[in-house]
């Protein structure tokens, strides 16, 4: 089959146009030899669509053009990016692209087809046709072939340069018209056409459009007065129409209704109903909800759409067609009034196909896109509210589209309707579309239920708890549902709910992104895919949609650093070590251009930067030598980069270059010594502690401003002083300017920094402490407390800094009169890459290494801003009021309600001392925890177990505890806690250096309820226990000695009348280069003492490890990659059942003798009472933040649960597994999670 879904075209019915079909012809003869891409332009009707399938025809089936392939034809039309991406898909499979059903965007199904024909080249021969183009964004991503034929009502000029463009005639010749009509007539019409002024009056009438000719022709007028009539009808012009798209000078409307008055009453009211859709492909499943009411059956439908020239599975109407369906027939009623009742009537059709069930219709392409819509056209608010709360729907709909954009833009239409008409709950609907944007990234992981996530995310809106509630428990053959009974995170310093969330990249090592303002408003991102892998790629993405827009396949895939110029146009990235600039919308590279003949070759720039300020003599740039002692500025002249004869060089390493003052300016400084990579003079006995910073001015290129400050300083107490000695110095790291208000630099040492007022200004002042302090103004404690480099940002207003302290913790504040005025504080469970501030917007975006970006609105009084009341007196911090929920005033856990359905509750937290430790269990069904602290007071430790009972019946123990211990655990059901010392803190101070003291293990199990102990002494002494493993009955625990020896102590244990003991034989084995693989088998019968050890080395070939370990355990030992970090795997097996653990004490492998389940690093099963369950075992995604809960016996996917609130490091089920507890790596944050 040469003509893959060519429309038919034969000659009983369509004319052959010989000049418009001889240019096509000889254009595809062209791009057959040479390859190309031909654009045919023509307003509907026009005929170019047929005048393409005849050229196609001739060429492939008489002349043997385009073999061996032939052509695929794709008919395109007004349909949305989504529905696109899915006729992509169905064209890459056609050709043999495979796996593709995993493709979510249209970047990448066009890169994917790219590759595939370019590996392919035999593929590169067949032509492929894209019919009715409606969107000129679309062009963009139809580039994938070779050899392609575009045809489109839009005349869209940027496309010319890339395609060669054919108008389409517009006009048949009188000639061509009466053939059209002849082919049209029925046989027994003997009425002559040829020579007929009445005839050819009836052409010119209607302007010779193909359309209206066909449509006359097939009305079979027989006599002079039925052609007279027809001129009448269409000589007089349209009246004016809300929906025609063109102006057509005839009476279009009146010919249509002409071919309609030939069907039977029924049928034309039938056909009448066909104009309530949109002019997309409507699938056959709509149409029958719309005719059933009508007493149309399933046959009866696809029996009268054969009637109308439709084909199932889908119906095409042509969209002048459906212009004219959606004029009433009635003239006393309103074209509104006409097209309310024609959606209300689709809308009884679909309510009453899936008995009004939303989600229960029939799977349907159109129904789910357009129902919204459509529910609003039929301004209907009860069935709007009905839709917005089918969660089941929704989350079909997002399955279907695969992303967020598409339904919110929906919702938000729809909440427009309720507002404008005053539809009291419009709001709530608000938070639902604010709740989709927030967890966006959260919400698009495949597999996510939205019932599910509905049930966990976001407590604070009930009413959508509710929904999802109902449903869950309507759901009783479906999988199961979870919800939140209890949770604790309110007391955890920064951590504040983002406005939205958007996900870019794949790995950790995507670790920068840059964003630009479009001068529409909307948002740009830039980041990578796979960085440092070789399918590296360099992703553009719309904010708003999530789509990605463009993509650049770097030569070198290891990029360093990404910039976008505020023209949006261009952007530049350091794949290391040259700089690329390129145009991203003409996809070029720009070249660098020392003179107007001479390319910059080398483009290893330090440093590379964009000037904020766009004018129309074109934008600038500045770059930084790679020895960074020279500075230039480039101007960017349409695809190249001009030296602009500004240069600045100087003797030392320049540390940074800067745009300030909106690009007027650029700000430089430099250490005036040579330093190490750490800002350090290299000579210690010759060198200046001073800085120098000098501000050039760019339309004038004159220094207009120079001035000195410290290199090196020391605090002592709350004095910043300079210094000369260079192992206790602070190194100056980076520079910002401030110019709002009072010029001022914000100045960043190793772990401090602050504010330095340049008015009156001398490097002298720091050797003045009195008058020091007027000019420099200390960052808080809070912040200069903390170690390691303080990253900065200042928002482009200069309203805003942030500062980046530590990995983790965020910073914002406000900025005025000199001053940080006020701040709120965001803290990350993971490690932040970038902060940025909108531009324009109160908006601040922060990228972590999950590759998720976070938006928060930084509009006071949107955040929990705390003011300071003087940055002389940085501890003086006066927090503003802040609500909190439902706070419980004491124990660990709250009210578990005796309802069917329990709000969320708050769970403080106990805050006399460090969390050492946690453990939870449950006793008569009712959760405890047990935390292990170390009191901030003393050098005590004490051991508080809280006990939760029904009707908030509250039992609390203290144990204080003399001695050191590090690990707790509690067990379902025992009276008893215990608490191990696995490793001693004190330290030893000799003459020599410190060292750590050699402690014995101890295990003391303590009675709950009377404080009765019982303790074990470990013979043996070491520097650290390491716990393999705990249960009820056994410790196990390793220790190191001698580098690569290791050996591994059994004990069993007892309870607080009962003696824990050393059982077995410790086991000796050696982790050295080859890594070690050691299993360590639980005996059934806990009264025995055998648990037999085995151990091998880990790398070893495949006939030496069966050999020793079997063929079913050298198969989970030797599944390790080659370039895994693994070198110690730890396998404990109890039963069927087995785990394997690495050297980092993660799960590695979790399975039995049916099924098993690997997982990378940045998935995590919590260990802790969580190795052996009966039903189920949960899991962690550290990236995607959900828990995964598992089925035992397949190891399949059972639910996932999003879980954005902190990482899961411990899981304790109940008895019935009915509900777990999940908490974090200390226990200060824990959660009950029940089945429903």
């Amino acid at each position: 089959n040469l003509l893959r879904d060519l429309p038919p075209t034969p000659q009983s019915d369509y004319v052959l146009r010989e000049k418009f079909n001889n240019t096509i012809c000889d254009q595809l003869k062209q791009i057959d030899q040479v390859g190309g891409h031909i654009l045919v332009h023509g307003m509907p009707g026009s005929g170019k669509t047929v005048a393409v399938c005849q050229a196609i025809r001739q060429l492939i089936v008489k002349e043997n053009y385009f073999k061996p392939y032939g052509c695929h034809w794709i008919k395109i039309g007004d349909i949305t990016e989504q529905q696109l991406l899915a006729v992509l898909r169905s064209l890459a499979t056609e050709i043999g692209v495979e796996n593709t059903e995993c493709i979510q965007s249209l970047i990448e199904i066009n890169s994917k087809i790219k590759q595939y024909i370019q590996c392919n080249n035999e593929k590169s021969k067949m032509l492929i046709v894209f019919d009715d183009v409606w969107n000129q964004d679309y062009y963009s991503y139809l580039t994938f072939t070779k050899k392609s034929i575009i045809t489109s009502r839009f005349d869209h000029i940027r496309n010319k340069n890339f395609y060669y463009y054919i108008p389409a005639t517009e006009n048949l010749t009188d000639d061509e018209a009466i053939q059209v009509l002849k082919k049209r007539r029925s046989k027994d019409n003997n009425y002559e056409l040829t020579n007929n002024m009445l005839v050819k009056n009836a052409i010119h009438s209607c302007k010779g459009l193909p359309l209206a000719i066909s449509i006359i022709g097939g009305l079979n007028l027989r006599n002079d007065k039925e052609w007279r009539d027809i001129i009448k009808t269409i000589a007089k012009k349209d009246l004016p129409s809300q929906v025609l798209t063109h102006d057509y000078n005839f009476n279009l409307f009146a010919t249509f209704q002409l071919s309609v008055n030939q069907l039977d009453e029924r049928e034309q009211q039938l056909f009448r109903l066909l104009g309530v859709f949109k002019a997309v492909e409507i699938s056959l499943q709509s149409v029958i909800s719309l005719w059933r009411p009508h007493g149309i059956s399933e046959i009866m439908t696809t029996t009268i759409l054969k009637k109308l020239n439709q084909r199932s599975p889908t119906c095409v109407v042509h969209d002048l067609i459906i212009e004219y369906l959606q004029q009433p027939i009635d003239h006393q009623q309103s074209f509104r009034q006409y097209f309310i009742l024609l959606n209300r009537k689709l809308i009884d059709g679909y309510f009453k196909q899936c008995h009004g069930k939303w989600f229960c219709h029939p799977y349907d392409d159109y129904y789910y896109q357009y129902l919204i819509y459509h529910a609003i056209q039929a301004e209907d608010y009860n069935i709007i509210q009905d839709i917005m709360h089918d969660l089941k729907w929704m989350n079909a709909r997002l399955q279907l589209d695969n992303t967020i954009y598409n339904l919110c833009v929906d919702m938000e239409n729809a909440i427009d309707y309720l507002r404008i008409n005053k539809i009291e709950n419009w709001q709530q609907f608000q938070q639902l579309v604010q709740l989709f944007k927030r967890y966006e990234s959260t919400l698009l992981i495949k597999s996510i239920d939205l019932v599910q996530a509905f049930l966990t995310l976001d407590y604070n809106i009930k009413w959508i708890r509710e929904c999802a509630f109902k449903l869950a428990k309507e759901s009783k053959n479906e999988n199961d549902y979870w919800k939140i009974a209890v949770i604790n995170d309110n007391k955890v310093e920064g951590i504040i709910t983002p406005s939205k969330s958007k996900r870019i990249g794949k790995t950790k090592c995507d670790h920068c992104i840059a964003a630009v303002n479009l001068p529409s408003g909307n948002l740009r991102i830039v980041g990578t895919e796979n960085n440092w892998e070789e399918d590296c790629r360099i992703l553009i993405m719309n904010y708003e949609t999530s789509k990605i827009v463009r993509q650049i396949t770097p030569y070198q895939p290891y990029i360093r650093n990404l910039v976008f110029c505020p023209n949006s146009q261009i952007i530049a990235f350091q794949s290391i070590p040259n700089w690329n600039v390129y145009n991203i919308e003409s996809n070029q590279k720009l070249n660098f251009y020392e003179n107007k003949l001479q390319i910059q070759q080398e483009l290893d720039f330090y440093q590379l930067n964009f000037c904020p300020m766009i004018d129309n003599n074109g934008t600038l740039l500045v770059t930084l030598s790679m020895d960074r002692k020279q500075i230039k500025i480039w101007k960017i002249d349409g695809n190249t980069i001009q030296y602009a004869d500004k240069k600045i060089s100087v003797d030392y390493k320049i540390a940074s270059v800067k745009w300030i003052d909106n690009g007027s300016k650029v700000m430089i400084w430099w250490r005036k010594y040579d330093c190490d990579n750490h800002g350090k003079p290299l000579d210690r006995n010759n060198w200046i502690n001073e800085c120098q910073v000098q501000i050039w001015d760019m339309q004038s290129w004159q220094c207009v401003k120079s001035l000195e400050v410290l290199a090196l300083i020391v605090q002592r107490e709350n004095q910043y002083l300079p210094t000369c000695i260079i192992d206790d110095g602070l190194p100056l790291e980076s520079i910002h300017h401030i110019n709002k208000d009072i010029e001022c630099l914000v100045l960043s040492f190793t772990s401090m920094g602050g504010l330095l007022i340049l008015k009156n200004y001398d490097i002298k002042l720091w050797y003045d402490e009195q008058i020091l302090e007027h000019n420099f103004l200390p960052f808080p404690s809070f912040i200069n407390n903390n170690s390691g480099y303080l990253n900065i940002a200042v928002s482009d207003d200069q309203h805003f800094i942030s500062i980046r302290s530590g990995s983790r913790d965020l910073y914002v504040f406000k900025v005025g009169n000199g001053q940080l005025q006020s701040y709120f504080k965001l803290k990350s469970s993971h490690h932040l890459f970038e902060s940025i501030f909108i531009p324009v917007k109160d908006r601040l975006l922060v990228y972590d290494e999950t590759n998720s970006i976070y938006e928060y609105d930084i509009q006071e009084g949107s955040l929990q801003w705390k003011t300071l009341k003087s940055n002389r007196n940085t501890n003086d911090v006066v927090p503003q009021p802040k609500s909190l929920m439902n706070v419980c005033t004491t124990g660990v856990f709250s009210t578990i309600f005796s309802t069917c359905y329990r709000d969320y509750q708050r769970m403080p937290l106990l805050d006399d001392g460090q969390i050492i430790d946690s453990s939870y269990a449950y006793i008569s069904n009712n959760p405890v925890c047990v935390q292990l602290f170390e009191m901030t007071e003393s050098e005590k430790y004490k051991l508080k177990v809280n006990q939760f009972q029904k009707q908030a019946c509250l039992i609390q123990h203290e144990h204080t505890l003399e001695t050191s211990y590090n690990k707790c655990y509690i067990y379902d059901d025992l009276q008893s806690v215990i608490v191990i010392q696995t490793n001693w803190k004190g330290v030893t101070i000799t003459q020599h250096k410190p060292y750590l003291t050699k402690r014995p293990l101890i295990i003391l199990a303590i009675n709950l309820f009377n404080g009765q102990h019982e303790l074990y002494r470990d013979k043996d002494h070491t520097d650290w226990w390491d716990c393999i493993y705990m249960d009820e009955y056994y410790l196990i625990v390793s220790t190191t000695y001698l580098s690569t020896k290791k050996f591994v102590k059994y004990y069993q244990i007892g309870d607080w009348n009962t003696k824990s003991r050393e059982i077995a034989t410790s086991q000796k084995y050696d982790i050295s280069n080859e890594g070690a693989a050691c299993k360590i088998t639980l005996p059934i019968n806990q009264s025995t003492d055998d648990l037999p050890f085995k151990s091998s080395p880990l790398k070893m070939n495949k006939e030496k490890l069966i050999e020793f370990w079997g063929e079913k355990d050298s198969n989970l030992f030797g599944n390790v990659p080659e370039d895994s970090d693994h070198i110690e795997l730890i396998m404990i097996e109890k039963g069927n059942d087995f785990v394997i653990l690495n050297q980092h004490a993660k799960v590695w492998i979790k399975g039995n003798n049916y099924s098993f389940k690997s997982f990378n690093n940045e998935f995590s099963i919590p260990r802790k009472q969580n190795v052996w369950c009966d039903k189920f075992w949960v899991g962690f995604n550290t990236k995607t933040k959900v828990i995964e809960i598992y089925e035992v016996i397949t190891a399949k996917m059972h639910q996932i649960v999003p879980f954005p609130y902190f990482d899961v490091w411990g899981i304790k089920w109940n008895q019935k597994e009915s509900s777990f507890i999940a908490f974090d790596e200390n226990g200060r944050q824990n959660c009950v999670i029940e089945r429903i």
